[in-house]
């Protein structure tokens, strides 16, 4: 959890776009959630005209084979660019790992935000 950790304190610290990615209650994979969110990151490409002050959040859903099994915009900024750089940077993730074993259940929900700093 030490490199979530240090990504989280990261985005605080620094100007720009901020990037989280919250994972369902129990799921306590920690490396799993590292992977999953870098792989978004790594695809996210950000416009340089960004909607200060607002924030995109999508809701993924990832089957156990780790492919993308339903992707809703939660809350868009209303900037297209912004919104769909946000959308095309999950859609670019896919496929994540498979899900653990231990993940008794047949998805799992994240809930990436994408909020447009100073």
């Amino acid at each position: 959890m030490t490199g979530v950790l240090l990504a989280a304190v990261l985005t605080l610290l620094l100007p720009g776009p901020r990037f989280n990615a919250y994972f369902t209650t129990g799921f306590t994979d920690a490396a799993y959630q590292q992977e999953a969110a870098a792989k978004v990151l790594k695809a996210w490409k950000p416009p340089k005209a960004a909607p200060v002050g607002k924030k995109t959040v999508l809701r993924a859903e990832i089957s156990s084979d780790g492919k993308l099994a339903g992707l809703i915009d939660h809350q868009l900024t209303g900037n297209k660019p912004w919104d769909d750089a946000a959308i095309a940077a999950v859609r670019a993730a896919v496929p994540f790992k498979p899900l653990p074993k231990s993940w008794p259940h047949p998805t799992l929900e994240v809930d990436f935000h994408f909020e447009a700093t100073k």
